[in-house]
């Protein structure tokens, strides 16, 4: 779900995004940090911001993320460093207009929003959202006050309380509004398809209710747009906001929505669509495959790999989603922990390395049973997004942190980081498992693949209520630490109990 409110200033575009962001769990894409980031970044190489040029570099190579906290505030990262403050401070105040007035460096961020809204669940405020940066918004707001209105909400925000300097914020804002309205680069115009709210008279609680109701409206339709309510038109006043006409009347609404509106039977579904839907609700074939492939591979790996689950009412017993842990030693462990979900009526999402979508084929096999890509070695924010929404949804969460398959002992492995991420802003528990005895067998390994019996430990699961640590990076860093030891420590107590399997 994406949804662009767009405004003239001082119509409180802001305060509602944040309300919204937070009412709906949603990704607040605060399109000012951005260009406060691309600043603070040139400030911080010592770029001269009079160079045009250098100023576009730094904001085409910058990755600019937003991460939530428990206390519903934002994070903002640049390249994944916290700057949340630092983009706040006087220096890059001053600095910002210069910056944010470089075409290139507009265009730049235009294309860095689409890319952060591109996993959808986003709700973005600005003057162009849903007309430039995101056209096809599940729901677009525009949303507007009459000006005096507009003028005591500025004056009120600066702890003003003097009608001559209010009759000057007045002013400013008349002026504004008449230069955003007329400029050539993206002048404020409101899209064909927005809904039209003004905002005068109504509380900030009034003002959220009525997008919940579109975008209610919305995910019933399949993600349609519904029809603009005309008891919400902008007042025909003087003072009410001027609005450009759009050059363009060739805009159209999108009928469906093909990542958050149903997944029709025989219909041909991007592996986008599987992503961002839960495994249930594929369509009948893909759940047939799935189906199917469970089945072939329970049959196969039983009599071949006969294997065992200690413990395993921990994993299929468990209420809501869980970050699921493991050593990785074959392919034949996802496999079985796999396996062992879908017959006890779970579902499993397995976190697979992108590498894999190479090949076309596998990509589309892995988008229907449920797995989803990871781009390793990145701050991959759209498969821990996509991770989230799945843990939120109850589905469980396949991980091997290893990021790779461990062929001895001696092996030296790098822990790839994230999964307790996932788990931070799903608030989902992690669950560490182990398994021993396929080793031997490992594909690729030092000894061929050979019948033999197989173990998976279950652990019990581990909740950041209990990470004594403070602060959320402090936090996941025990979490990864303490999963991984209890990983590491089950696999030595299966090793003690099965003497002679690896």
């Amino acid at each position: 779900m994406r949804i662009a409110i767009d405004g003239p200033a001082g119509s409180g575009k802001s305060t509602l995004a944040h309300a919204l962001a937070q009412r709906l769990n949603l990704t607040l894409l605060d399109t000012g940090a951005m260009y406060r980031s691309v600043t603070l970044a040139c400030l911080q190489k010592g770029v001269d911001l009079e160079d045009n040029d250098a100023v576009a570099q730094v904001a085409r190579e910058v990755r600019i993320e937003f991460m939530s906290q428990d206390d519903k505030t934002q994070r903002v990262l640049l390249d994944g460093e916290d700057v949340t403050a630092a983009i706040r401070t006087p220096q890059v105040d001053a600095a910002v207009p210069t910056v944010s007035a470089i075409p290139a460096v507009r265009e730049a961020m235009v294309e860095e929003q689409r890319r952060i809204g591109s996993a959808g669940n986003v709700v973005a405020e600005g003057r162009d959202i849903g007309t430039v940066v995101f056209p096809d918004a599940e729901v677009k707001v525009f949303l507007t006050a009459d000006m005096s209105a507009r003028a005591h909400r500025r004056a009120q925000q600066s702890s003003i309380d003097d009608p001559a300097r209010e009759q000057e914020i007045l002013d400013a804002l008349k002026k504004r509004d008449e230069i955003d309205s007329t400029r050539e680069a993206a002048p404020l115009v409101a899209a064909e398809d927005a809904h039209h709210l003004d905002s005068s008279n109504m509380t900030v609680e009034q003002e959220v209710e009525a997008v919940v109701a579109l975008v209610e409206k919305a995910r019933a339709a399949g993600g349609v747009q519904a029809e603009p309510p005309v008891q919400n038109e902008p007042a025909k006043q003087e003072s009410a906001v001027p609005v450009a006409k759009p050059k363009s009347t060739t805009a159209k609404k999108k009928n469906d929505d093909k990542r958050t509106g149903p997944m029709r039977l025989f219909a041909r579904h991007e592996p986008e669509e599987y992503y961002e839907h839960p495994v249930r609700e594929f369509p009948v074939t893909s759940r047939a495959l799935l189906g199917a492939a469970i089945l072939v591979c329970a049959g196969i790996s039983k009599v071949l790999w006969p294997w065992k689950v200690e413990n395993g009412k921990t994993l299929w017993k468990a209420e809501g989603g869980q970050v699921v842990v493991m050593n990785h030693v074959s392919m034949l462990d996802p496999v079985v922990i796999m396996v062992t979900e879908w017959t006890h009526g779970r579902r499993m999402r397995p976190i697979y390395k992108s590498e894999f979508d190479g090949h076309k084929i596998v990509n589309w096999f892995f988008a229907r049973i449920g797995g989803i890509p990871v781009e390793r070695g990145t701050a991959d924010v759209k498969a821990v997004r996509r991770a989230q929404r799945a843990l939120q949804r109850g589905e469980d969460v396949l991980i091997f942190p290893e990021g790779t398959r461990v062929y001895s002992d001696d092996q030296e492995v790098e822990i790839h980081a994230g999964f307790a991420l996932m788990a931070q802003l799903a608030k989902a528990p992690v669950l560490p498992v182990a398994i021993v005895g396929a080793r031997d067998g490992a594909p690729g390994g030092n000894k061929p693949l050979r019948p033999g019996r197989v173990w998976l430990g279950v652990g019990e699961s581990i909740t950041f209520d209990q990470i004594a640590e403070k602060g959320r990076k402090k936090q996941a860093k025990a979490m990864e630490k303490r999963a991984m030891e209890r990983v590491y420590a089950l696999r030595d107590a299966l090793r003690a109990a099965h003497p002679g399997k690896m």
